[in-house]
């Protein structure tokens, strides 16, 4: 059973930025929160012209890794820093196998986990010297700024987890059913999916601008009131999208039981497959 969410609501890719809050009146209506998905995308970490290439991608900020390197922060921070001028996609940035669909094969995920505690913490020093190594310099000030806004106006990124991903494919698979255009890469309605499983694992409404996918949405059991071009998707349970995996909802235990603040409860254990 979900939780009642109160004013939680999930911005779609397509809706992070000052204007299109602005343009709607989200600004300071609800608590926003949005896919680590989509932050990737906004802040130039994926590479849209590879299927499953990155930029650049931090590394795992927790204990664990400070351990390893045997660093107290600050000297991890300098040390990590160092290296981003060699390898901007960072070996110690946690990773994610998720298994293959109809719609793209099996593909390896990387820092969602390590962008959500950046995000979290407030501490983004590792965030600016990946992204400076990865980015050139026209794009770096808009993600820059992007960055900004992200810090500003969200109260959390959720993180890709294993949950989420195994009910993206289950998404996928009926996305391809349904005879629905594939927008630009594979890739790209792959993350739509990422973004719509995070919205059905958590139970947070998902706010987009995205006709098509609303479309998808109110075909598959989900309830899509529309105002001026901007729908709010109201998730049915997971097992409504066609999960063949049950134990899929089960592993989204740790965010259906969260408290409705959700920072502090990002998960910092690097996923399996790395």
């Amino acid at each position: 059973m979900f939780l009642e969410h109160s004013n939680l609501l999930l911005l779609d890719t397509n809706m992070l930025s000052p204007g299109k809050l602005v343009e709607h009146g989200l600004l300071g209506e609800s608590t926003l929160v949005a896919a680590s998905t989509s932050a990737q995308e906004v802040l130039g970490m994926q590479r849209p012209d590879r299927e499953g290439g990155y930029r650049y991608a931090l590394p795992m900020m927790n204990d664990r890794l400070l351990l390893r390197a045997n660093l107290a922060p600050d000297q991890f921070f300098r040390w990590a820093s160092d290296h981003a001028k060699h390898r901007p996609v960072s070996r110690h940035t946690d990773s994610l196998v998720v298994p293959g669909s109809r719609l793209r094969q099996e593909s390896r995920e990387l820092g969602h986990a390590a962008v959500a505690i950046a995000h979290e913490t407030g501490d983004d020093r590792l965030f600016r010297a990946y992204a400076a190594r990865g980015l050139r310099t026209k794009q770096l000030r808009r993600v820059l700024s992007k960055w900004e806004f992200l810090r500003a106006e969200l109260e959390a990124i959720i993180p890709l987890d294993d949950a989420i991903a195994l009910q993206a494919v289950a998404l996928a698979n009926a996305f391809v059913d349904s005879g629905q255009h594939v927008k630009g890469t594979a890739r790209n309605s792959m993350n739509d999916m990422y973004v719509a499983a995070t919205s059905l694992i958590t139970g947070i409404p998902l706010v987009t601008a995205d006709a098509q996918l609303n479309d998808f949405y109110r075909e598959h059991g989900w309830t899509v009131p529309s105002n001026d071009g901007l729908y709010i998707a109201l998730p049915s349970a997971p097992s409504d999208a066609g999960s063949s995996d049950p134990a899929s909802t089960q592993r989204g235990d740790r965010y259906i039981n969260r408290p409705l603040s959700l920072r502090s409860h990002v998960d910092q254990v690097p996923p399996p497959g790395r």
